[in-house]
């Protein structure tokens, strides 16, 4: 036979089994007798990590390495010899793990006696997994068998490479007769092999593939498939020769067997279970719901079939609701769903349902996703008796909101969802001067206005949002869809806009402006009490600057807030080591008999013609590393941190020592203004107290002045009117503070027990030039004149001020025109330096 005859006769084998190598679960290859590969399938292909196409012609040598190629190479001289040879080797392939293993099986093409092999088929399974617990010998036991037959319908013998007939002799070689082979064949299945060789040798038949069980000699069934076609025929055509592939599938169909049974118990109690499953392909498409679903008629798909649509029909017009997205997010992971519980409406009428979802992805024995198969829930009833817990435990009572437990947690929930680079606002919201109405209208009138300004932010934070009430006039927003500080800072402008609508209430109408704290995640906090601390420090400031604004936490705020922090420490501190200092403000009285000056007088003519008549208090604190802080800035962080009740005695202690040396050291007889809030005046801060301490440093309760600071109504409190009337029957004379500031201080003249009123320094400075002022200025003498009130005029800078203060008739002046605050020891000089004048 010429060279290109055996290339031609090793060519139509190889086109014979690529017919059905593709249906192979074996990796399969053919070569001739050069070793040069003739054909592969793919799973040959892949595993070489190439095309089939571009493996053709390869020689044996670009395949294996060098190492590997000496080790088979006896197996090759057996099989180009004409014997079957099988071995098994480690793979060395690149990109395979290093400890994989292949089952190797060499069979020679037929050919006629004498005739040389023209080439070898290939047969590789992957076998490490079973290498890793198996010895070589069982894996050739265990492994599933292939095999190559040849059926000669002349003779009618049936040469096959194995035995299947007999175990213990199974990888041997064997001829059988045609009748001692189908004698072994499973009576049921002999029709189905008989028609299949019946039509693969008619004239102009096919390939034929048929299932057929075999009874062993030892008496087991072994399950094969068979692939046949034809290899030769006679003159009219007619097969004579039938070549042909056998494998063992019995072990696939046990379990497939044990599959279907498992699957058949599966489908009855999910048909009679409470609950209903379901299956998706690897698309997300339902292949299969269990009709419990449908069960009864109040069941929503009672009436649906949506075995072939997506998943999503399963939720339609819900796709923002957080819970479906956590599903999809899941699910497009393959990751386990675990306890999900989410709302479901397939209608928009409908009254939501709530279901508990369980799911879990299908993988193959390949590790390839197939899929989802889950369970559902109705749990409607269990979870509407936890919304009513709920609402106990997590909603504000009043309003409906989210409380602020619930809303703390939804931020933690939100820090913990957010995937990195994307952000959520929270926003702090807090109603301008809501108090005014609540005293001035009633609690019933506030909780009207806190109600209708929940519905109104429950229609702004939509559905993916919560709106919470923090307490009192306070609210809370948090915006998960804004993703940066301009789309917080735009909701904010229209909660802004939507809060300042007029509210209509008996008869009344009700108006109040916002002022609004923004924080972002993850830029100004990533903890839920960085991120709502820092929304309140940034409501603070909006406050603070003049309210009905928008802030967002910044920088500069957070070095404020951190100060503010700081020094709120050191107060308490120096609170608990007397560490503040106090200075006096002298209050200057017209001797009666100086006649008035003109503007030609010179100041320290005007200054002989007055006498210190009392001294003001003031507080004074310097920090420990030097810094002298104003008045105003501890103060106020005195009264937010709680701390005046504690502050208000050790400062009275102070003051009251350095009044008593002036009284001692100069023999000063006059008055010591001391400043209180009207906060301070409760009946824990009782005027036995006071009284004890002036008695402590010998100082007459009469030269004791004490002025109320606050413009705030409180006229309307009995337990303050109680304690302004004790310290006046002690005595001790009250002042009003800042008169012409506020908005209820003529209310104050006819109810408080006041002897003093302090016209404020905006009405006094500047009186002499501005006409508002001074038409202001003379009403409030004349008035005080009539109720037999004195007058002092604060902020008295000028000397223009001065000279028209006089005029007017103001019998007191305090101001830096005459003299700063002084120290003790300045007071103590300058009260010697009058003295000698």
């Amino acid at each position: 036979m010429g060279q290109e005859t055996q290339a031609r006769f090793a060519d139509s084998w190889c086109q014979d089994i690529a017919q059905w190598a593709e249906h192979l679960p074996l990796m399969t290859g053919c070569f001739d007798a050069q070793n040069r590969l003739l054909y592969c399938n793919t799973a040959y292909a892949n595993w070489l990590g190439k095309l089939p196409q571009a493996l053709v012609g390869e020689p044996l040598a670009s395949l294996v390495s060098g190492p590997t190629l000496q080790s088979i190479t006896p197996h090759i001289d057996l099989v180009l010899r004409g014997q079957i040879t099988q071995y098994e080797r480690q793979s060395p392939f690149e990109g395979h793990y290093d400890a994989s293993w292949l089952q190797v099986r060499l069979v020679p093409f037929p050919r006629e006696a004498n005739e040389p092999v023209l080439g070898y088929f290939c047969f590789m399974q992957d076998t490490t997994r079973l290498h890793a617990s198996d010895t070589s010998l069982d894996l050739l036991r265990t492994s599933p068998g292939l095999t190559i037959w040849e059926l000669d319908l002349l003779t009618g013998q049936m040469h096959a490479e194995q035995n299947w007939l007999d175990e213990a002799h199974r990888y041997e070689p064997k001829t059988f007769t045609i009748p001692e082979w189908m004698g072994h064949v499973v009576p049921a299945d002999l029709p189905a092999l008989e028609q299949a060789i019946a039509r693969i040798s008619a004239p102009g038949g096919f390939v034929q593939t048929v299932e057929t069980r075999f009874i062993r000699a030892d008496g087991s069934m072994v399950t094969t498939m068979n692939h046949g076609m034809v290899r030769e025929r006679g003159e009219d055509g007619a097969a004579t020769r039938i070549f042909g592939l056998t494998w063992d599938i019995t072990e696939l169909r046990q379990t497939q067997k044990r599959l279907h049974r498992s699957e058949s118990r599966f489908r009855m109690l999910a048909e009679l279970s409470n609950e209903w499953f379901w299956e998706t392909d690897a698309d997300g498409t339902l292949s299969y719901i269990s009709r419990s679903s449908r069960r009864t008629q109040a069941s929503p798909l009672a009436s649906l079939n949506l075995v072939g649509h997506h998943l999503s029909a399963l939720y339609p017009g819900q796709e923002f609701s957080p819970e479906w997205a956590q599903l999809r997010f899941l699910m497009d992971e393959h990751e386990d769903v675990h306890d999900l519980v989410a709302p479901f409406r397939l209608e928009t009428d409908q009254a939501l349902m709530w279901w508990r979802i369980e799911a879990a992805p299908i993988i193959d024995h390949l590790g390839l996703f197939q899929g989802y198969r889950g369970v559902v829930r109705d749990v409607t009833k269990a979870h509407q008796a936890e919304e009513k817990l709920e609402l106990a435990a997590y909603r504000d009572a009043l309003t409906g909101l989210a409380n602020r437990t619930l809303f703390e947690k939804h931020v933690e929930d939100a820090i913990e969802v957010t995937p990195p680079g994307q952000s959520f606002a929270v926003l702090f919201i807090g109603l301008d001067r809501f108090k005014l109405v609540n005293d001035a209208l009633g609690h019933a009138a506030g909780d009207m206005a806190l109600v209708e300004t929940a519905q109104r932010l429950v229609q702004l934070a939509r559905p993916n949002n919560t709106a919470a009430r923090f307490g009192g006039d306070e609210f809370l927003i948090l915006a998960r869809d804004a993703h940066d500080a301009a789309q917080a800072m735009r909701l904010a402008a229209l909660v802004q806009d939507k809060l300042s609508e007029p509210i209509e209430h008996g008869g009344r109408t009700l108006q109040f402006s916002a002022s609004i704290g923004v924080a972002v995640f993850p830029q100004h906090g990533q903890t839920t009490a960085e991120l709502v601390g820092r929304a309140d420090a940034a409501l603070h400031e909006s406050k603070v600057l003049g309210r009905n604004r928008v802030e967002s936490f910044s920088v500069a705020l957070q070095s404020r807030i951190e100060r503010r922090s700081q020094l709120e420490e050191e107060l308490r501190a120096a609170i608990a080591h007397r560490r503040f200092e106090v200075h006096f403000q002298p209050i200057w009285a017209r001797r009666q008999s100086v006649l008035l000056h003109d503007e030609s007088a010179s100041l320290e003519t005007l200054r002989r013609a007055y006498e210190i008549s009392g001294f003001e208090s003031l507080a004074r604190w310097t920090r420990g590393n030097g810094e002298r802080v104003q008045p105003d800035e501890f103060i106020s962080i005195l009264t937010d941190g709680g701390l005046l009740d504690s502050f208000g005695p050790v400062m009275m202690s102070i003051a009251l020592e350095g009044f008593a040396r002036l009284r001692n050291e100069q023999g000063f007889k006059g008055t010591m203004a001391y400043n209180v809030s009207p906060r301070q005046l409760h009946m824990n801060a009782c005027s036995s107290c006071v009284s004890e301490a002036a008695n402590e440093y010998d100082v007459p309760p009469d030269r004791l002045m004490l002025e109320l600071t606050e413009n705030v109504e409180i006229e309307h409190n009995p337990d303050l009117l109680a304690v302004l009337d004790a310290f006046r029957q002690m005595g001790m004379q009250l002042s009003l503070d800042d008169f012409g500031a506020g908005y209820s201080n003529l209310g104050y003249l006819t109810r408080l027990p006041v002897a003093q009123i302090k016209l404020d320094r905006a009405i006094a400075s500047g009186v002499s030039t501005d006409r508002f002022k001074a038409a202001i200025a003379r009403a409030t003498l004349t008035m005080a004149k009539t109720l037999n009130l004195e007058v002092v005029a604060e902020g008295v800078e000028s000397v223009a001020d001065l000279l028209w203060l006089e005029r007017a008739g103001c019998p007191l002046i305090q101001g830096w025109v005459f003299s700063r605050a002084l120290n003790v020891q300045q007071a103590l000089n300058l009260l010697r330096d009058l003295r000698t004048q």
